[in-house]
């Protein structure tokens, strides 16, 4: 499959990236490690009559340290925050996450602003221009039906991004640029929650940096995934857990976040389940009962949404249960 024909600029400042999206809005777009546009592109389901590549934009790149607050730029390699000690001994959710996406080649491209804005996925929307022309348009390609919903009247395609779950977790924030102006938002707030149009950034906008608090004592952090192989492949169900304990083990601060099981990551408050973790009060059967409300999934993806359903439990305890294990216990006595 070939690329389609656009046109190509690689500027070296941040100022031509942006002066070149306010421009060419809504005909450009950006590339950044290119692991989710290019195929797109050779499936014809992204058109961009322009790229404006990043490469060259030192300013996005890199890892730091300011006031409290780890800055990444959006340039960051997958593999850059994998090797990198900042991101290992702070925020281990971020660091199992980026572990658990693609395979070394892959995350020796793919960058953190990309990963964070990948489409969703659905196994009816994600084929080729051939497969496609046998089932009439859905939703998502333009249509009126959706293929795994043939009743639904909305379109089910599903976020499957690793990072962001992590990152949502971590109290990860974003800041986001055009022409004329400059905001920090909460990373929740980028995604709209519409499988169609999955994300709140406007046009002429571009994520400049991921911004992550650094944790407090008695804090951990996990992320973990259920695939079917052991790389290289997308969350079927995932889930993200940051928790603060305080004397006596008891939870401070906790969150939960489920990843791939909508258009946007799930935000879950575990706090009620189990006011101390020591015990087993925080059970699967528990946590069955609140996720189900949570993540009404449907088969458009690689396994049966019911399947998914019933293993996303256990995803979600497996991950809180590593984050309560990585507390020291002598520090919240």
């Amino acid at each position: 499959m070939r690329l389609p024909h656009f046109d190509y600029y690689a500027p070296a400042s941040l100022e031509e990236v942006l002066s070149l999206l306010e421009d060419r809005q809504g005909e450009a777009h950006v590339l950044a490690g290119g692991t989710d546009l290019l195929p797109l592109m050779k499936y014809g389901l992204r058109v961009p009559s322009t790229l404006i590549s990043l490469k060259n934009v030192i300013l996005l790149k890199g890892i730091s340290i300011r006031d409290k607050e780890v800055f990444i730029g959006p340039m960051t390699t997958l593999a850059q925050l994998q090797d990198s000690p900042i991101i290992r001994d702070n925020f281990p959710a971020l660091h199992q996450a980026v572990e658990a996406t693609a395979a070394p080649p892959l995350r020796n491209i793919g960058t953190i602003g990309g990963n964070l804005v990948q489409n969703t996925r659905c196994l009816y929307y994600n084929q080729s221009k051939v497969w496609r022309r046998e089932k009439p348009p859905c939703f998502k390609t333009g249509g009126t039906c959706c293929h795994a919903v043939p009743k639904g009247t909305k379109c089910f395609s599903v976020y499957c991004g690793d990072l962001a779950p992590a990152l949502i977790a971590l109290g990860g924030r974003l800041s986001i640029e055009s022409k004329n102006r400059r905001s920090i938002t909460p990373l929740p707030d980028l995604f709209s929650g519409n499988g169609l149009a999955p994300f709140n950034l406007a046009d002429d906008s571009l994520i400049t940096g991921v911004i992550i608090p650094l944790p407090g004592k008695n804090s951990a952090s996990s992320y973990e995934k259920f695939r079917l192989r052991g790389s290289v492949d997308y969350p079927l169900v995932s889930a993200a857990a940051s928790i603060t304990l305080q004397k006596g083990r008891n939870i401070k601060q906790s969150t939960l976040i489920l990843g791939a099981v909508g258009p946007k990551p799930v935000i879950v408050t575990i706090d009620p389940l189990s006011p101390d973790l020591r015990s087993d009060g925080l059970n699967r059967e528990a946590l069955d009962n609140l996720l189900g409300k949570k993540a009404p999934m449907v088969d458009n993806l690689a396994m049966p949404g019911a399947y998914r359903k019933k293993i996303l439990s256990l995803v979600a305890l497996k991950a809180i249960r590593r984050a309560l294990e990585a507390i020291p216990k002598k520090e919240s006595q």
